[in-house]
């Protein structure tokens, strides 16, 4: 298992824009983002980035390579996120090689391999349909 280490990665130069993040090193000044930033939905769980670091805090430069999995984002309802149904398909994103995150309480965000995009995506609609999400 990779080593991971949370810094505070930046995104404007004076400093208001920053997330704290759990990455893994993959060259110089190069990282793969291990969760996925709340605040910037043009990166996600699995991009490689380069940044630049000054005094501890890491600038964000660019994306050097997108992610492989397909994201999916949901918000909840409490029904929902206490179903049985939810944590079957949680169970069945991570038997596909897939990732779920839980952001904010409610805020359902999934990583799955492009082959298995339709039929889980296809789930989720039935179980937020079900729950009236």
């Amino acid at each position: 298992m990779p080593d991971f280490m949370e810094f505070q990665l930046c995104f404007d130069e004076a400093g208001r824009e920053i997330e704290i993040l759990d990455v893994t090193r993959t060259g110089e000044n190069e990282y793969r983002i291990e969760e996925t930033p709340v605040f910037r939905p043009d990166l996600s769980l699995g991009d490689i980035i380069k940044v630049k670091e000054e005094r501890g805090v890491y600038y964000y430069v660019e994306t050097v390579r997108k992610s492989d999995y397909v994201k999916m984002v949901r918000l909840l309802s409490r029904e929902a996120a206490q179903s049985l149904e939810l944590a079957s398909f949680k169970e069945r994103v991570l038997k596909c090689g897939g990732i779920w995150e839980t952001v904010f309480g409610g805020v359902l965000i999934i990583h799955v391999p492009k082959e298995v995009e339709k039929p889980l995506k296809a789930e989720l609609g039935k179980i937020a349909r079900t729950h009236g999400i």
